[in-house]
């Protein structure tokens, strides 16, 4: 668990984790049911000396906001820098569900954030989750009443080697038995930590909210009106997010820059095939300076 803190803002209490770096930190949104406190894959960008600067966007952790949409969250991030002194940053980082912020913090902010990085995110154009089954099953499972147990279940089942696999098999597409064993014990420790620290609160339910079918041509607009350098990426063997939001950004969003990566599931910052994210990310900021 991250140390976190809460920032007054004209919104309301927004939680944060900052941590400074030797260069300008990035605006990193986490994805669904993760806070602040969530390791979503900063140490991409910390290998590189760059700060992280992680919200707890509306209905997650200690943010206390309302059921705001990310395009009117957008002035909540801004009075966090302002309080904490930041003027520039090297972009907008979105994961998974956080992408939608990103999107519109870079397309709101382009002084504050030049660039545009979306890691295996959704929803796109295309609607969020992907099957009407998930479409069904998640507002229930992760409402405000029911999700404390569904993670506290979670939490117990992770805490033992088979329950973990068990939970990180769920997020590939290719038999866990081909890539298991290629994780360290730090990644496994980090993977465990994040299930553990996980919660929907009522943020996953305003996150559905916005993916809905209905909200299609709003979320193309925005894509369209994006004007700083982007990077996606995303892993074909993501059984979390379909490869297809990613091709739609590639698409919709002018000049970005998609690259698929040989990740083994939802997690891309952990196991070997982290290095890779890694040196993506890194070139792509060494272009853009």
């Amino acid at each position: 668990m991250r140390n976190t803190r809460v920032i007054s803002t004209r919104l309301g209490p927004v939680e944060v984790m900052y941590q400074p770096g030797e260069k300008p930190p990035v605006l990193l949104f986490p994805g669904g049911h993760c806070s602040a406190a969530s390791d979503c894959g900063g140490s991409l960008y910390t290998s590189a000396g760059h700060g992280v600067l992680a919200f707890s966007r509306p209905g997650y952790g200690k943010t206390k906001v309302g059921s705001l949409h990310a395009e009117e969250f957008v002035p909540a991030v801004t009075d966090c820098c302002d309080a904490l002194g930041i003027s520039r940053t090297a972009g907008a980082v979105g994961v998974s569900f956080g992408g939608m912020q990103a999107i519109h913090t870079a397309r709101s902010l382009p002084g504050l954030a030049p660039r545009l990085f979306l890691h295996s995110c959704a929803p796109s154009t295309l609607a969020y989750p992907d099957t009407r089954m998930e479409s069904l099953v998640g507002p229930l499972a992760f409402s405000p009443a029911a999700q404390g147990l569904a993670w506290t279940s979670v939490a117990a089942l992770v805490g033992s080697e088979g329950g973990l696999r068990r939970m990180v098999g769920t997020l590939s597409n290719k038999p866990i038995s081909e890539w298991w064993h290629t994780w360290s014990a730090e990644d496994k420790r980090r993977a465990r930590e994040l299930f553990q620290t996980m919660r929907s609160g009522k943020g996953f339910v305003n996150d559905l909210q916005q993916a809905r079918p209905d909200r299609a041509a709003y979320r193309r607009l925005i894509q369209t009106h994006i004007t700083c350098p982007t990077l996606v990426t995303a892993s074909r063997h993501d059984a979390g997010v379909s490869f297809s939001h990613a091709e739609d950004y590639r698409d919709t969003i002018p000049g970005a820059r998609l690259v698929e990566l040989a990740s083994p599931s939802h997690l891309f910052w952990l196991g070997p095939e982290q290095a890779e994210a890694q040196a993506v990310v890194q070139s792509f900021l060494s272009e853009q300076a």
